[in-house]
């Protein structure tokens, strides 16, 4: 299950509503908010690309649904002092991690996950994919199969998903999954930057 990586500065409404804050600390507090949760999302993406090849321009861009892979979903405003960095949960076609250019149908593709590492997946092929189809984050449309023979069996069936037959869809790590690891990376600077900031805007004439 996901989750979500929250910025907020607690307490700070604890004691009284958020009504009755002073506008100076109400927008201070919102800005910081804000700032943080915009450097957190930066950093986060730069620490999944340090682990996966996810393309900066990948992270940073929308799926088929419209939603940012890797972003902040939500900003704090007035009412509530908090804002949220999520990962898209949809696994990714490792048909994305392919190098080179291969033609579809063609068997034998290179394929590179982690920075660095590659590894060549005899049987695997590019496999043009349904238009719309929206439960598997793909490139250009393609997905990255393997024909299984009779009785073989594939003991990750996690990274795997079968579309008839014997024919399966391959797939890595989704955007989330990766971001579970990093955004525990992340917290110490994002929680010491949120006091500094806040600090630091109460001392401006806001």
């Amino acid at each position: 299950m996901a989750e979500d990586f929250v910025i907020a500065i607690e307490g700070l409404a604890a004691t009284r509503s958020l009504e009755s804050l002073p506008k100076n600390m109400l927008l201070a507090a919102q800005r910081a908010v804000n700032r943080t949760a915009d450097r957190a999302s930066t950093a986060s993406r730069r620490g999944v690309r340090e682990q996966i090849n996810f393309g900066a321009q990948y992270l940073t861009g929308t799926d088929s649904t419209g939603k940012q892979r890797l972003g902040v979903s939500k900003r704090a405003n007035a009412g509530s002092l908090e804002a949220i960095i999520t990962g898209r949960q949809r696994p990714t076609s490792l048909a994305r991690f392919v190098t080179g250019n291969p033609q579809p149908g063609k068997a034998g593709v290179n394929v590179s996950v982690a920075p660095g590492f590659a590894r060549f997946m005899r049987r695997a092929f590019l496999l043009r994919l349904p238009a719309g189809r929206t439960d598997l984050e793909t490139k250009s449309n393609l997905g990255l199969a393997i024909c299984l023979k009779p009785n073989e069996v594939i003991h990750n069936k996690r990274v795997m998903l079968r579309l008839r037959g014997n024919l399966y869809l391959l797939y890595g790590p989704s955007v989330d999954q990766v971001f579970a690891s990093v955004r525990e990376d992340v917290a110490p600077d994002a929680e010491q930057f949120l006091g500094g900031e806040f600090v630091r805007l109460m001392g401006l004439d806001l």
